[in-house]
């Protein structure tokens, strides 16, 4: 399978893209997942705050039962 990325600048004519290329028979539309990096996945979570706080690293192993 062969695969062309296309650029678009004017967001108005995107629906209008996809359904002519729909139309095509052997055309497929995938489409882009973006993964999240570590850091976008930490800070993440400090916002939707899953975050423990310690006040030592002592307290913290035994909190993971290290």
């Amino acid at each position: 399978m062969t695969q062309l990325t296309i650029n678009i600048e004017d967001q108005a004519i995107l629906p209008h893209l996809k359904k002519i290329l729909k139309a095509i028979n052997g055309v497929s539309i995938a489409k882009v997942s973006k993964k999240k990096n570590s850091i976008e996945l930490a800070l993440e979570d400090v916002k939707e705050g899953r975050i423990e706080r310690f006040d030592s690293a002592k307290e913290a192993f035994k909190s993971l039962g290290i």
